[in-house]
Parts: structure tokens; C-alpha cells; sequence
């Protein structure tokens, strides 16, 4: 791929404790190009979000994580840039949906003071009436009817579903040529969430944005992404334009997330997906090498 936004090379990830060190990311290799939406699709504790934090560089300076491998950024290896560089990238180049709201957004401060420090990385020197104006704006887009109230409240007194869309709002207000969405829709109705998925195409197809899109709902993702990758125990098992990885799945284990998908359709139910693929989701039948 020419010039892609982000390439991740080999990354591999690994958390020492007391007794043992234990490895959580394999040799992860992905691409994402301009203007492209691509999906990283796994269960539970496969390595999706921490893929993401190690893109945004949230894991790789704690004592206890070991990182190998390359992540490069509009061609540029992140490992090589200063902190400050780094810190500069994200939240304005390189910008994050952050998969639970409460823990993302400060409790001790006001959403408008939130939104005015994220503005502030792309323009030191706005002030913070011009940074409410389009903190408004945006909260609308995202279905917000009381931008005002939101805009004066703490993150304590909004609802789950609202602190999710402020989360969203503020991924997208500079405008950034990365974005990384993990499993945005969580605390949303339907209705919002595909307003979420429409905004997000409209970055893409208007400012060029290219979205790292990090989900298991198969549905959205089939709807949403351009390409997938499949992880599956910290390792990348199957990749792909999306449409051709549905249609005709290559590896067991993405075969056995798309049964696992209920059908009012069809009479196979959910038992029966995991009968079918039970001989390779047991652990003694497993082999990576092969």
C-alpha cells in the first residue's frame, strides 16, 4: 500500500508480573491507508484495545509492558519521536474513541473545559467562548438536543449513553487524519449509533479522515469497514476486504465468529455454530505454526 496512514510492523506486546512474563500481542502487522475504514474483529481480551493504546503510545512507557516492533504514522516511526512530539499527536492528528466515556472524561471538570483543552491542541490559543461555539455544533451532530446544559455539566451528572457521545464528539472536532474507534456504539441505541457510523463516513469522505475502527459486532462492522483484520489470542488470523471475508471465510476461527452470529433466518441455532467449530476452539487442537 502507497504511503499509508498508519502500518503497524511486526508489534508485539508483552506484561511482566511477579513470577512470569506473558505475552498478549504476536507479531501484529495491519495497515490502514487514506480515507480508508478498516476493522479489527475478536472476542474479549483477543488484543483489540491494547493495539489501539500502543498506537497512541499510552502502553509503552510503563515499567512493566515490553514492546517490539514498528508503528509507523503518516510514515513517520512513532518510536522515534520525542514525547512531546507524541503527546502533540494525539487528540489532533491522531485522535481516540475510547471504548468506556467515564473513565476517559476527567470527573473533576466541566464538559466545556474538556472540549477547550482539546481544541487547544490544534489552536493554543483559542478561548474558551470559541471553543464552547464549536463544542456545540459538534454535540449536535452527535444527536445532543442540550448542548448547553451538557457543555456545564460534569461527566458525573450525564447518562452512559451521553458521555459516550461527548466521547465521539471530541474524537472528532480537530478533524483528525486517524481516528481510532474503539467499539464506539457500546452505550448507544441503534438509532445513535448509525448516526455515529454516518458521521464517521462523512470524515472520511469530506476531510480525508481514515478510521481504525475496533469492534466485535459483526453487523456494524459489515456495514462500516472497507477491510478487516481478524485477532484471535493476540495474533492477526485472517485478513481482507470485508465483503470477501464474509462471503468466504479462509481461517476457523473467523468462521466460528460468523456462525455465532444468531440468524432469524435460519434454524441453525447458536449451539449448533459451536458444535460446528468446537474442534478448533479446543485448546489441544490449536496449532499456530501450522
Amino acid at each position: 500500500m502507497k504511503n499509508p496512514t498508519l502500518e503497524i510492523i511486526d508489534l508485539s506486546l508483552s506484561f511482566k508480573g511477579l513470577m512470569e512474563t506473558t505475552r498478549v500481542l504476536h507479531d501484529v502487522s495491519l495497515t490502514i491507508g487514506q480515507k480508508e475504514k478498516v476493522a479489527l474483529v475478536g472476542e474479549s481480551g483477543s488484543g483489540k484495545s491494547v493495539t489501539a493504546r500502543l498506537v497512541l503510545g499510552l502502553l509503552q512507557a510503563q515499567s512493566k509492558t515490553r514492546v517490539s516492533g514498528t508503528i509507523n504514522f503518516e510514515g513517520r516511526d512513532l518510536a522515534l519521536m520525542t514525547a512531546r512530539e507524541r503527546r502533540q499527536l494525539r487528540g489532533s492528528r491522531m485522535s481516540m474513541i475510547f471504548q468506556d466515556p467515564v473513565s476517559a472524561l476527567n470527573p473533576v471538570y466541566r464538559i466545556e473545559t474538556q472540549f477547550h483543552e482539546v481544541l487547544k491542541r490544534n489552536r493554543p490559543t483559542i478561548n474558551l467562548d470559541d471553543a464552547r461555539g464549536e463544542a456545540t455544533a459538534i454535540l449536535g451532530d452527535v444527536n445532543i438536543t442540550e448542548p448547553e446544559r451538557v457543555l456545564k455539566s460534569f461527566p458525573f451528572q450525564l447518562s452512559g449513553g451521553m458521555n459516550q457521545r461527548v466521547m465521539i464528539a471530541m474524537g472528532l472536532i480537530n478533524e483528525p487524519t486517524l481516528l481510532i474507534a474503539d467499539e464506539p456504539g457500546t452505550a448507544l441505541d441503534v438509532t445513535v449509533q448509525d448516526q455515529t457510523l454516518r458521521l464517521m463516513h462523512d470524515m472520511v469522505e469530506e476531510r480525508g479522515t481514515s478510521v481504525f475502527f475496533i469492534s466485535h459486532n459483526l453487523g456494524v462492522v459489515r456495514e462500516f469497514s472497507d477491510r478487516l483484520y481478524v485477532i484471535y489470542q493476540g495474533r492477526i488470523v485472517e485478513e481482507g476486504k470485508t465483503e470477501d471475508v464474509f462471503a468466504n471465510p479462509k481461517h476457523p476461527y473467523t468462521r466460528a465468529l460468523l456462525a455465532a452470529v444468531p440468524s432469524i433466518t435460519s434454524g441453525d441455532t447458536i449451539s449448533d455454530a459451536i458444535n460446528d467449530t468446537s474442534a478448533f476452539l479446543a485448546p489441544r487442537e490449536v496449532h499456530w505454526d501450522a
